[in-house]
């Protein structure tokens, strides 16, 4: 799998939880994301395991509301495992949110870390 691919299932899969889709959630957490993923937001640790984030996901869309997913930029790093993201994410309860993430994944092609730094 590319990078690219991967990022753009990553975006895919935060606005259908936004969206409160219809979705198997863990499903697709364990398609996506290997057991050891790792999430940053603003250097704060939010998540150490796979099995932790949709807690954390479910934790942030009780507060904001439902949300889309804007992606605004897309590109490859030289490292092909890795690639950067900058997608606007507009809430219901909080407005939009400039996020720009780094995405890294491992040699079987899941997610092994995101990477966030955002600000309103």
């Amino acid at each position: 799998m590319e990078v690219l691919d991967l990022a753009k299932r990553y975006n895919k899969f935060q606005n259908d939880v936004g969206q409160f889709s219809d979705i198997d959630i863990d499903h697709v957490i364990t398609t996506l994301f290997a057991e050891s993923f790792k999430k940053t937001a603003n250097g704060i640790p939010l998540v150490a395991q796979r099995n932790t984030l949709k807690d954390q996901l479910f934790a942030v869309r009780e507060h904001a509301g439902k949300w889309t997913i804007d992606v605004k930029e897309l590109m490859e790093f030289q490292n092909t495992y890795r690639c950067f993201i900058r997608y606007h994410l507009k809430s219901i309860n909080l407005g939009t949110f400039d996020v720009m993430a780094t995405l890294r994944m491992n040699p079987t092609g899941l997610i092994e870390e995101i990477d966030e730094v955002y600000y309103q």
